[in-house]
């Protein structure tokens, strides 16, 4: 199945959202190493955090925050095709929902593009 240009730039926006949510818990693994190099292990995450993600919609505006557990986030991202979006935020011709919760959806894509840049698209997406 071909995808248009448009939908290419919206399936790119939301893999640079997921790049900078993942790297949020990139760092805190990150950190997390320093204490035990440092010989802090008291400082080391003894439990869950419950994190505050950027929705993962194709719209380049979108502000909004999903809360959620870092492990959740993880588990979810076990599938490189799958991301974070809030309610209402899916694009119907590029994605399906996986699954629906009251806070966010999590939906997969139809059609898979290498991974892109790291600068945004505009795309004619308003989830707003």
């Amino acid at each position: 199945m071909k995808i248009t240009h448009a939908e290419r730039r919206q399936i790119e926006n939301e893999m640079i959202f997921r790049r900078i949510n993942e790297k949020v818990g990139d760092d805190l693994g990150a950190l997390d190493a320093m204490h035990i190099e440092d010989g802090n292990i008291q400082l080391i995450r003894d439990e869950d955090l419950l994190l505050r993600f950027k929705c993962e919609c194709s719209d380049e505006n979108c502000v909004v925050r999903i809360p959620m557990m870092l492990s959740e986030y993880q588990e979810i991202h076990t599938n490189r095709d799958t991301f974070v979006v809030l309610p209402d935020h899916q694009v119907d011709p590029i994605e399906k929902i996986l699954k629906k919760t009251p806070v966010y959806s999590v939906v997969k894509k139809n059609n898979s593009t290498p991974e892109p840049s790291d600068v945004l698209n505009d795309t004619p997406v308003d989830n707003s």
